[in-house]
């Protein structure tokens, strides 16, 4: 009610000053006629009001200056950004080129991992070199998801395709990775077995075989049937004999009718060696030996007919074929 009341009161007062005016004097410098100017108190009011929208806007305008700067500068940075990212993204396509290239040579490494993986096997088992084993439906090739790209495809859609084979890439480079890091541990577990198999040739100088490993007429008694445990290499007395594998010496003395023997344990691979009818051991029991030491001379100790080297390889304490196992 009291709010109403004094609305009222200023409505009033408006409408009262409405039938008034103000008159403005204006006075010469010099001599001359005093003159006045009436204005309505409408035109009054309507000239400060549009005297107080300009100074509004006049004092505005500054602040406005600078937001539009600051507007053209950051509409200016983001051009420049746009700029650099189209000429990122034109270089689109040959990153997508370059994916399938590395596809390509993927495909190589497998395939070369494949080979690898089947000359170990024929190393393993001793199979010969040309017999070729079976490979079908063990290479799979690796094949990027296929796309078909025209000129009207977007710069996103082709990072998307690039994103895409890159994933692919990524996953099979582990997998890849993973089997080199699988094959390269046997190839190294393979190599310390070799180091303790007996895959050299037992005398410095060839020599030539006078007995092989099986049954045989024995060369003292004449007796027939008689089971031959090695081969005897034929050899000058003194010619060096070596180890054909490393490991430690069990043997080194003289043992009945082996005469001066020497043998040796090639680590826990079930391989040992004998070496018989020396006539010097230049080892001793417990010795460590490497491939390819000196271990003994050749001579006519124990029940021999002449000088040579009877050289036994045994598996388990099982005598084996040593043919088998010369180079």
């Amino acid at each position: 009610m009291k709010m109403n009341k004094e609305f009222q009161s200023i409505f009033r007062l408006l409408k009262k000053k409405r039938r008034q005016g103000y008159t403005f004097m204006m006075f010469p410098n010099k001599s001359g006629s005093i003159r006045g100017i009436y204005f309505p108190f409408g035109i009054l009011i309507s000239f400060c009001c549009l005297l107080s929208v300009n100074l509004y806007f006049l004092c505005r305008y500054p602040l406005r200056v600078v937001d539009i700067v600051n507007r053209e500068q950051t509409i200016h940075q983001a051009k420049q950004l746009i700029k650099e990212q189209e000429k990122k993204l034109q270089r689109i396509d040959s990153a997508i080129q370059a994916t399938h290239k590395l596809e390509e040579k993927i495909n190589q490494h497998n395939r070369l991992l494949l080979d690898y993986e089947v000359k170990y096997e024929q190393v393993k088992k001793n199979i010969s070199t040309q017999k070729t084993l079976s490979r079908a439906g063990s290479f799979r090739p690796f094949q990027l998801p296929a796309y078909t790209l025209t000129s009207a495809d977007t710069e996103l859609a082709k990072l998307n395709v690039l994103n895409g084979n890159l994933e692919f890439l990524e996953e099979e480079l582990r997998s890849s990775e993973q089997k080199l890091k699988e094959l390269h541990a046997r190839y190294t577990a393979y190599n310390l077995e070799l180091d303790y198999t007996p895959t050299i040739y037992p005398l410095v100088v060839k020599g030539y075989i006078t007995s092989y490993f099986g049954y045989r007429r024995d060369p003292v008694t004449g007796r027939q049937g008689s089971f031959h445990e090695g081969i005897d290499i034929a050899a000058r007395t003194g010619t060096p004999i070596r180890a054909t594998a490393a490991g430690t010496v069990t043997i080194a003395r003289n043992v009945g009718t082996y005469g001066l023997l020497v043998e040796i344990k090639h680590g826990n691979y079930g391989y040992s060696t004998r070496y018989a009818h020396n006539s010097k051991i230049l080892v001793k029991e417990g010795q460590t030996v490497k491939k390819g030491d000196l271990i003994a001379y050749v001579g006519s100790t124990g029940k021999s007919t002449g000088p040579h080297l009877h050289y036994e390889v045994r598996f388990k304490n099982q005598p084996v074929n040593p043919r088998t196992y010369l180079p």
